[in-house]
């Protein structure tokens, strides 16, 4: 076991990154902080980031900063955990869970909410809303996603894996 049950204080755990120090975070919904947990033992090292209410999806941004998702975007420093800002909120974002920086460089956010099924796009250096990127086709109401970069074909190209619940949907898209 990685990590116990608990460890921490950890209570409701949704969104888990690696950060650029090799160490392992948790958002802890019901104790509405962000746990950190050596990234090899599995030990817990203390709270990384406190203040948003019920946080779900975490990703590090390309600036380094700790990016979480709440009923907006919140972003933190990567090193000490200090609160910078609301980096996106609004323009129908409402209990956000997955998130992830694309190959292009913009925040890609899963909406749960008002409308279900939708994945949005923010500008990753402004937080400024952009469009919405994905939505119906079966998209249901997704919660989890990852790009991921697939050089073993003869073009590049970049995957979007959706998961919503036990279900996984993939997109490729050419550059």
């Amino acid at each position: 076991t990685f990590l116990a049950s608990g460890s921490g204080g950890l209570s409701f755990p949704n969104g888990m990154a690696f950060g650029p120090d090799g160490n392992f975070f948790v958002s802890s919904g019901n104790t509405n902080s962000v746990k950190k947990y050596d990234g090899t033992t599995g030990a817990y090292i203390g709270n990384f980031a406190t203040g948003p209410n019920d946080p779900r999806g975490l990703v590090f941004g390309p600036d380094g900063n700790l990016y979480v998702s709440f009923d907006g975007i919140r972003r933190f420093n990567g090193t000490t955990g200090a609160f910078i800002d609301v980096f996106a909120s609004g323009s129908g974002l409402n209990r956000p869970y997955g998130l992830d920086f694309g190959p292009d460089g913009n925040l890609y956010v899963a909406n749960d909410g008002p409308h279900p099924g939708e994945i949005m796009r923010f500008d990753g250096t402004t937080g400024a809303f952009i469009d919405i990127f994905a939505s119906g086709g079966g998209l249901g109401s997704p919660k989890y996603f990852v790009f991921a970069e697939l050089s073993a074909v003869p073009e590049p190209t970049t995957l979007l894996l959706l998961s919503a619940g036990l279900a996984g949907f993939g997109w490729t898209r050419r550059r």
